[in-house]
């Protein structure tokens, strides 16, 4: 047979999808071919369009073959409406939130730094104590953007007295400030180790003063915010170092000595920040590990008190740590929707109770407010954790059998005060707010407020709460054509518990 009359009984591959469909031989003319304009059909063109397998299709099946590296190409913000990707382990994560039947997908394990970079030549002391004093401290997370406080206390008490507990603290400020300066190098753990044993000496003392007493908390708040500043290394021991830190402020009664107030201040606002991890994080034999199999260098192990674990009474009573004072007690008071103890009068009287009580805190301090530009910054992390905290009582709280509860008003107000101007230093609010997130110029809202508070200095990476945050909405999504309520509750403790990796939301 002629090579001629083979081509032309050959299906065409770039036919109209008519042709294609009746698998006849189309002359590919535009804009329509002329096979289906003679035989008056309509012309279906010759354009991409989705193509989805009929149910039953063998056939057929949606496949997608990623490869071993993959580089995708970063989308910026200001020059278009950003992407987010839904994988198949959103799919998987997804099911697993819908039906508790299905086996829990694996942890995502979310890149992260090399722990050991290129080696660093060794930094003097005087040195690292300088970059600290004047950059490094920045990174310190307190409820304020005003560090220098914190860091004035700090630095006097490496000047003060001698003692072991002054040893830790200055090891573990050098290594901060190492870790700070030139990331996880091996000059910096060797600093932490230095300040754990020096903290495991001073715990063994017989009597601390109050003076070795403030020390010892101010190593263990350092040796805190050093974990943390190490992102996706860590395996929960920032929170050792917080209990540690609030069992030496009781057995001490630091908090009884008016000259503490910074110090406490700081170790409150992680203590009361941890119990929203702790409320929603599923995989409890991490924090069982942590205060049980971990030895601990900041506390004698025969003075260890049991009242640890409960929350203590926080020493806020000014507008900007009364709502931390709420939330701690949210945590404590909160049920699951499902339970069905969450129906009792009593219950409900409390939820009211405490949704007063975020809506009629006190003004803001005059003792509190500065005459530079740093006030901004104080009266919109203050509106932040009024505002997500309310939101977050409504939702947690939220009977799937009730009407959705009407936060229009506040997450409008977010959106257009807080979250256009201003940069936000913590998680716990932008987390709550980014939830509320619904419409492409809100969620690009979010993603530029990340982007300048990354850009302003803070240091501390924000890569995994950034993949939160857009698990977060993925799974909202694809909610969306399923139960006319979302299980916000049950999709916040698996946002929190998607990695092995204890959050902090500081």
């Amino acid at each position: 047979m002629p090579t001629a009359t083979l081509k032309l009984r050959t299906k065409s591959r770039h036919g109209c999808w008519t042709c294609k469909a009746r698998k006849v031989q189309c002359d590919q003319s535009v804009p329509t071919c002329r096979r289906c304009t003679t035989a008056h059909r309509e012309c279906e063109g010759y354009g991409l369009r989705l193509s989805w397998p009929r149910d039953n299709d063998r056939k057929r099946a949606i496949r997608l073959d990623l490869p071993i590296a993959s580089t995708r190409r970063q989308v910026r913000h200001g020059d278009g409406n950003p992407l987010i990707n839904t994988t198949f382990k959103d799919i998987e994560f997804y099911q697993y939130l819908s039906s508790p039947d299905v086996p829990k997908p694996p942890c995502t394990i979310l890149p992260g730094p090399k722990l050991w970079r290129s080696p660093q030549l060794e930094v003097p002391r005087k040195e690292l104590l300088f970059y600290f004093r004047e950059a490094a401290h920045f990174s310190l997370v307190t409820f304020s953007a005003i560090t220098a406080h914190i860091r004035d206390v700090i630095m006097h008490m490496i000047f003060t007295q001698d003692t072991l507990s002054r040893q830790a603290l200055f090891h573990a400020v050098l290594g901060f400030s190492s870790l700070h300066r030139s990331g996880a190098n091996r000059e910096a753990m060797a600093f932490k180790v230095a300040a754990l044993a020096a903290l495991s000496a001073s715990a063994k003392e017989a009597a601390q003063g109050p003076i070795e007493a403030a020390q010892h908390v101010a190593a263990c708040m350092v040796l805190c915010a050093f974990e943390i500043l190490l992102p996706s290394e860590n395996s929960g021991e920032w929170l050792l170092y917080i209990r540690g830190a609030v069992e030496i402020v009781k057995r001490a009664q630091l908090d009884n000595q008016c000259n503490n107030g910074d110090l406490l201040d700081w170790v409150y606002f992680h203590d009361s920040m941890s119990q929203f991890t702790l409320y929603h994080w599923r995989h409890k034999n991490l924090t069982a590990e942590v205060t049980e199999t971990t030895v601990s260098p900041v506390l004698s192990t025969s003075q260890r008190s049991p009242s640890v674990e409960k929350r203590t009474g926080s020493l806020f009573h000014n507008r900007p740590h009364a709502i931390l004072d709420v939330l701690s007690e949210i945590c404590e008071v909160l049920l699951d929707p499902h339970d069905p103890r969450s129906h009792e009068i009593a219950y409900q009287d409390r939820l009211r109770a405490l949704e007063w009580k975020v809506d009629n805190l006190p003004s803001l301090p005059s003792s509190v407010i500065e005459l530079d530009e740093t006030m901004n910054d104080i009266e919109y992390t203050a509106q932040l954790y009024r505002l997500s905290t309310r939101v977050y009582l409504a939702r947690a709280s939220q009977d799937p059998q009730q009407p959705v509860a009407d936060l229009d008003a506040i997450v409008e107000s977010a959106f257009a005060g807080p979250v256009r101007n201003c940069y936000c230093r913590h998680f716990f609010p932008l987390l709550i707010i980014a939830g509320e997130a619904r419409t492409d110029e809100q969620r690009v809202a979010i993603m530029n407020l990340i982007d300048r508070t990354e850009k302003n200095g803070y240091v501390r990476s924000m890569k995994a709460f950034r993949a939160q945050v857009q698990s977060f909405w993925i799974q909202q999504d694809l909610h969306a054509d399923g139960e006319p309520i979302l299980d916000y509750l049950g999709l916040m403790k698996g946002i929190v518990s998607s990695d092995r990796v204890l959050p902090s939301y500081v």
